[in-house]
């Protein structure tokens, strides 16, 4: 073990090429050897650029190089920990002939056979203050994954520590958020640390194909494009989540297409509950073709309804349907949340001789990720807004020409959460900017997610 100590200990790229057999890139070079020299190391990067795995071989460098060692790590939640940093830790162990020898791995600890409390590596999820508290030892490695979601009293005691000629400290993560430690590092504190950002543009690991599919839906100019694809901190500003642009190409679809009702293969209402205040409660149609367009249309707008009101005038409009599409069953897409539960229930609990099904969506449900899109969604709203969106640009959305729609869908804003996640501005928020309560749109939503495809796994960042 001594002679591999002295070949690797200063040259950590060699070590990953013959002790791991890998391939590292340049900007993966730059963080191994940054961890060599510099006491902080502060890395943000976009997605998919190898981040992860580079502490991987960081944490086994240091390893097998230093006596004694002592490797705190931690990350926001215990998926991003154990699933994927100490997971990746466990890929490269035990491809390598030569470590396995030496170090074993279990879901917690990484440690030297027969040295198991003087020379480890552990996994601490960063939910407690103290989850970094207590380490001591001349060789001291402290790494933080995904370090924009960590509270920043997690640091307090890894600065602390860092008092040895071995001590290092290395955090990396997507740049979700503009304020906190992580932010600091690269602005007022940024003296203390090597600094240095991984654009997925320029990594043989991201392919384009991901890269174009964020252009696409968000832009150059917006904030997914800047942390998911350049590594950079989001703008002061937040981003318009539908553009202007793509509803008046839905309107002027609508106004010079037309569509044969043979091809119709769906009926679709939305069907958004307000109850009594100045919000309203909306019913829209959507009518589905077979090449997978939807013509959207608001039916009705009622003000200051109860929920029995709401459900006859929904009940009219479905008998307006079945009698001008009888053989056609109606979707009815219904917000349940709150006073909408009281709608959904007396919808379903006397269908009488109408011919029509319930779905009762939620906004403020789970969230997840909109079909095969590269970007999760905070909650239920960003998924249904997200999909008015995507039919959008896909020339599949035809809308029908409504001031107060236009004026709903173009105004509301988003933001990338501390997770990375797209979360749309809140109710609340838009009244204080004097935007109306987006009832219209909520409608809109609600028509056209019947057949909302969408994974609700955590994604891996």
């Amino acid at each position: 073990m001594r002679t591999l100590i002295n070949r690797y200990r200063n040259n950590p790229v060699l070590f990953a090429r013959e002790v791991l057999k890998a391939a590292p890139e340049d900007e993966q070079i730059q963080m191994l050897n940054s961890v060599r020299d510099n006491r902080m190391t502060a890395v943000k990067a976009g997605h998919g650029v190898g981040k992860t795995t580079s502490l991987a071989w960081i944490i086994l460098w240091f390893m097998l190089t230093r006596p004694y060692p002592k490797i705190p790590c931690t990350a926001p939640t215990m998926h991003q920990l154990r699933d994927i940093l100490w997971a990746e830790i466990s890929k490269w162990l035990y491809r390598s002939d030569i470590l396995t020898q030496f170090f074993d791995w279990t879901v917690e600890r990484l440690s030297l056979k027969t040295q198991e409390e003087n020379w480890f590596a552990v996994a601490r999820t960063a939910t407690q203050p103290d989850a970094m508290q207590g380490f001591h030892a001349d060789s001291l490695l402290f790494v933080v994954d995904e370090a924009s979601g960590v509270n920043d009293q997690i640091f307090e005691p890894i600065l602390g520590a860092l008092t040895g000629q071995e001590t290092r400290f290395i955090m990396v993560g997507n740049p979700t958020k503009t304020v906190g430690f992580f932010y600091d590092a690269f602005t007022k504190s940024r003296a203390m640390f090597n600094c240095f950002t991984l654009n997925a543009e320029n990594s043989k690991r991201v392919s384009h194909d991901f890269v174009q599919a964020i252009i696409n839906l968000y832009g150059k100019d917006s904030d997914p494009y800047r942390v998911r694809v350049l590594g950079e901190f989001p703008k002061s500003q937040p981003d318009t989540f539908i553009s202007l642009e793509l509803i008046e190409r839905g309107i002027n679809n609508y106004n010079t297409k037309s569509k044969d009702d043979k091809e119709l293969i769906a009926l679709h209402l939305g069907v958004d509950v307000a109850r009594f205040g100045d919000d309203e409660s909306t019913i829209y149609l959507s009518k589905e073709y077979k090449d997978g367009t939807y013509i959207s249309r608001k039916l009705e707008v009622i003000y200051k309804n109860t929920t029995v009101e709401l459900t006859g005038h929904t009940k009219a409009q479905i008998r307006y349907l079945n009698t001008a599409y009888p053989s056609i069953t109606v979707n009815v897409n219904v917000d349940g949340t709150g006073v909408g539960a009281g709608v959904v229930d007396e919808l379903d609990s006397n269908h009488g001789d109408l011919n029509y099904r319930v779905i009762e969506q939620t906004f403020g449900g789970q969230g997840g990720t909109l079909n095969e899109e590269p970007i999760k969604y905070s909650n239920n709203t960003g998924l249904i807004w997200g999909n008015i969106r995507r039919l959008l640009f896909d020339d599949k959305l035809w809308l029908e020409e409504d001031g107060e729609l236009v004026a709903q869908l173009s105004n509301r804003k988003y933001t990338v959460n501390e997770d990375g996640f797209i979360q749309l501005e809140r109710k609340q928020d838009m009244k204080k900017r004097d935007i109306s309560s987006p009832d219209r749109a909520d409608g809109l939503g609600l028509s056209l997610s019947t057949n909302l495809q969408h994974f609700t796994g955590m994604l891996d960042y």
